[in-house]
């Protein structure tokens, strides 16, 4: 799934994602950034969900590292980045701790 992302106007590091059923192609054409869903297996062979955020314009890491991004799920806690940026405009890889929490008391 694609989420186009909404910089905040009061706090331009702060990055509100919204659900959309929008083709990356589409949300990529569209939207300045923009997160991908990315399934990982976990040592245990477990599926695990992960955020790539995307940008259409190239990015430094150091701006990249600045943002606090909003969980697409939950809304409520800020993501985690867990992986590094693959290039200027893949950038890092993330995950929500609360949601995660939640998945593994399953």
């Amino acid at each position: 799934m694609n989420y186009p992302i909404f910089q905040n106007k009061v706090n331009w590091r702060l990055l509100e994602p919204a659900n959309s059923w929008y083709s990356e192609e589409y949300t990529q054409r569209h939207y300045d950034l923009y997160l991908t869903t990315e399934y990982v297996k976990d040592e245990n062979g477990r599926q695990r969900k992960y955020y790539r955020l995307n940008a259409n314009k190239p990015h430094s890491i150091e701006i990249a590292l600045a943002y606090e991004i909003k969980c697409p799920r939950c809304g409520h806690k800020h993501l985690k980045q867990v992986g590094r940026c693959k290039d200027l405009y893949s950038l890092g890889l993330y995950e929500c701790p609360a949601c995660n929490k939640s998945e593994r008391r399953k």
